[in-house]
């Protein structure tokens, strides 16, 4: 009798003990009505890509080029390149849709659930205690960069105007026209004399044949003669206008994915970054393992198929290092703490005070209450 009363006190200080539970959320019955739910973090790389977009635009008369001006180095169609100049890697949070879990007080314990401070995403920061700042670990973003494309400069060319255009006495029509009618050709060789004039005028200024003084006023006189020039120049040869802009990529690594490489977008060179599955040169974010966790074990599976007596799920990160590559080229890499490449572990919670990272998951401090 005496042996039976022993091993009912035992059992019913052993129930008194179960405050809580803690189940996966997929495990949660549908029948249960309380519970809180938390979310253990992971980590997105954000990807900034500067990108420098070179415009070309054809020139009026670039038709001319090659007989006029006796060049064949001219555009000759309007066309976009893109090209990559650097990349910045920085790490973000978010939740883990993957790790959910449930707190429920344990439905032979009377006992109220201790306190549980979440962020506003659902993340746990705190158990056991009443409020705490944690303003200086949280990394949130809002995933809301917007990125305009460059801002492009309006483009236009100098015009030869009719009346500019001066034509040869015996350039007559026929008979019954009173004048010539003035062809883009006629326009090309009058852009081409002022050409001509203008590197005259040059000459004269670096040479000193006009004997006068210009004093400080040369240089900016030479400047401008030569921007003149390039005007009338570019009526042939066409422009180039280059201009950067930056576009934002968040990628969010799979479990599965720590010592590997995974495209993420392509860098097509008409159309800049674009949708893996567009076309252009690949686009890569490779991870490789510090193994960091080499010396801790494994949680086992049924940890996540069962309930958790007075224990809390939390997670151990890992670093890795991370390169992003366009083709076979490095554009950055830099070492990061990312949460889903680690472990998930339990802890006893039972009248411990626990401070969790955000941003990670692990575990800041433990205290007695």
């Amino acid at each position: 009798m005496k042996k039976l009363l022993l091993i009912l006190s035992l059992l019913a200080s052993l129930s008194l003990d179960a405050q809580f539970v803690t189940t996966f959320a997929k495990n949660v019955p549908d029948t249960q009505e309380d519970g809180v739910f938390y979310y253990l973090p992971r980590n997105v790389i954000r990807l900034e890509f500067t990108i420098e977009e070179t415009d070309y635009y054809i020139g009026p008369y670039a038709e001319f080029a090659s007989r006029l001006l006796g060049t064949t180095d001219y555009i000759k169609e309007n066309k976009s390149e893109f090209s990559i100049q650097s990349v910045d890697i920085q790490v973000v949070s978010d939740i883990d849709p993957n790790a959910v879990y449930c707190i429920a007080p344990d439905e032979k314990s009377k006992e109220p659930l201790p306190n549980i401070i979440l962020n506003n995403d659902g993340i746990l920061l705190a158990f056991g205690y009443d409020n705490v700042s944690f303003d200086e670990f949280l990394t949130r973003n809002s995933f809301n960069d917007n990125y305009l494309n460059a801002q492009k400069q309006d483009v236009s060319f100098i015009e030869i105007l009719d009346n500019e255009v001066e034509l040869d006495d015996d350039d007559d029509d026929e008979e019954g026209s009173a004048h010539k009618k003035i062809t883009k050709e006629d326009k090309a060789k009058t852009a081409l004399e002022k050409i001509s004039k203008i590197r005259e005028s040059y000459l004269d200024l670096v040479s000193g044949v006009q004997e006068v003084s210009f004093g400080n006023t040369l240089p900016y006189m030479i400047e401008n003669v030569k921007s003149i020039e390039n005007e009338y120049v570019s009526l042939f040869k066409g422009k180039t206008v280059k201009s950067t802009y930056k576009k934002v990529i968040y990628y969010a690594p799979e479990e599965n994915q720590v010592n590997a490489s995974v495209s993420i977008a392509k860098l097509s060179n008409t159309d800049g970054i674009v949708d893996v599955g567009g076309k252009g040169e690949a686009i890569k974010i490779q991870f490789e393992s510090r193994n960091t966790l080499a010396n801790i074990s494994q949680t086992g599976n049924d940890a996540n198929k069962t309930g958790q007596l007075n224990k809390i799920f939390y997670r151990i990160p890992a670093v890795s290092d991370v390169k992003i590559l366009v083709g076979n080229k490095v554009f950055a890499e830099k070492s990061l703490t990312i949460s889903q490449f680690g472990m998930i572990k339990t802890i006893s919670a039972k009248n411990n005070k626990i401070l969790f990272n955000p941003n990670t998951g692990q575990i800041i401090s433990i205290t007695k209450q």
